[in-house]
């Protein structure tokens, strides 16, 4: 799990970088499978690699509406 924030800029397509000190970990943890989402309280985005992300569907999906 990574903590912190970062700056970030998109490119003219709308595109944004990895940092580079989360990148290699990001890309060895299920070859680079990951899963990018907004925070609903917070001005940012959150990656999750997959088997992170498999466990938070189900989560929601036992979660009594």
């Amino acid at each position: 799990m990574f903590k912190g924030a970062s700056s970030l800029s998109l490119d003219d397509k709308g595109r944004f970088a990895v940092p580079t000190k989360y990148r290699q970990q990001l890309l060895s943890e299920e070859q680079g499978a990951l899963i990018c989402t907004i925070a609903i309280n917070e001005p940012c985005l959150w990656l999750y690699p997959m088997s992170e992300w498999y466990e938070i569907e189900v989560a929601y999906k036992n979660y009594p509406i």
